[in-house]
């Protein structure tokens, strides 16, 4: 019995060995093996060291690396070659459960050249590049995108977008409650919205369920189908004002300098018909010679129609609601005209409130006569 038990065992070996001995090969401990030939096995570039899973690299950081040098190739390509018209094929999809969380991110990491964090491409005329979606129906700070740009130099975008269509847009944001596209910027010399159309065509339009309300054309004219509003009462022009001990401010009678071209000086005699206006405070609308981007160094806006505050004095008497108000005696300061004879030519406008004594500060219509 022994015997015939050894003589089975014998055969069963003779069976297994030969089989086992068909694979041969080596391979680097983590390694993922692959098949180098029907009989054997070898290293292949997948690796899994500490749970997580590289591709590419031997040092993965996280569940899932990929790299690759190639200069024209991709790390990773995800294609859906579905060609459904009533359901959502997907390439790739991101999800995370934080707080805090990112679905997908994309990360540029070289600090030179025009390098792209995440890049949407279509090719079909009614196809999106980028959409970004935010499903929430409450929160001040639900976006369907986000680009962030932490450069601290150069020409950089957060998001930047672009179209060859016709109609197409670049960028496109739809809210159906709140704020459609929103920009914002930390630096103090930093642009919140930027539009440029370098073929000279409208800069910017603004419409309502498709109807055009406003229209700025590529000279930088406005267009307004319902008027404007600003903060301000007074329509105010910048103007150069010359230097002096006294520190001019708003609410200052300014005259005209005769020392010098288009320039302005603090009023400083009495029925002066060289009265030109008030230092404005914050005027509603400031016309100015300079283009949109030129700072205009020591100038004022001078208010020359409109209701703004003026130093008054009432040297000549209190004054009262009405009273048509000339230069003083007192430097930037108006009093209230009673020498018909001196007024033509004098008066800079009429006072909305009364000041019965000292000086003070007043509301005035502007009205140069």
């Amino acid at each position: 019995m022994k015997s015939t038990s050894v003589c089975f065992g014998l055969a069963i070996l003779s069976f297994i060995l030969p089989a086992t001995a068909q694979v041969g090969g080596s391979g680097t401990p983590n390694t993922i093996p692959v098949w180098t030939g029907s009989k054997t096995l070898g290293d292949s570039l997948i690796i899994q060291n500490n749970g997580n899973v590289g591709i590419g690299t031997s040092k993965a950081s996280s569940k899932l690396t990929v790299m690759t040098s190639s200069a024209s190739g991709q790390a990773i390509l995800a294609r859906n070659t579905s060609t459904s018209q009533n359901t959502f094929p997907l390439a790739i999809v991101g999800l995370s459960s934080g707080k805090l969380g990112i679905g997908i991110y994309g990360d540029a990491i070289s600090t030179t050249g025009a390098n792209v964090g995440t890049m949407g491409v279509t090719a079909s005329p009614d196809g999106i590049g980028v959409e970004g979606v935010n499903d929430a129906s409450s929160g001040n700070n639900a976006n369907g995108v986000v680009g962030l740009f932490n450069g601290t130099g150069g020409t950089g975008n957060g998001v930047s977008g672009t179209t060859l269509a016709p109609q197409g847009a670049g960028v496109a944001g739809l809210s159906t409650k709140s704020i459609g596209v929103s920009g914002t910027t930390n630096g103090s010399s930093g642009t919140a919205g930027y539009f440029d159309n370098t073929a000279g065509g409208n800069i910017l339009i603004g419409a309502v369920n498709g109807t055009h309300k406003f229209r700025v054309d590529g000279t930088g004219k406005g267009f307004f189908d319902g008027g404007t509003q600003t903060g301000g009462a007074d329509f105010a022009e910048s103007v150069a004002i010359a230097p002096g001990k006294n520190q001019q401010e708003p609410g200052d009678l300014l005259a005209v300098d005769v020392m010098a071209r288009r320039q302005l000086t603090l009023a400083t005699e009495p029925y002066s018909t060289r009265v030109a206006g008030i230092y404005s405070t914050k005027p509603g609308v400031l016309a100015t010679t300079h283009p949109a981007e030129e700072i205009a160094a020591n100038e004022v806006p001078l208010a020359i129609v409109g209701i703004v505050p003026c130093k008054v004095s009432t040297e000549n008497g209190s004054i009262e609601p009405g009273d048509l108000l000339v230069s003083s005696s007192t430097p930037g300061h108006a009093m209230k005209g009673t020498d018909r004879s001196r007024m033509l030519g004098a008066v800079v406008g009429k006072a909305l409130e009364p000041l019965a004594e000292g000086k003070g500060v007043i509301q005035v219509l502007v009205t140069l006569q």
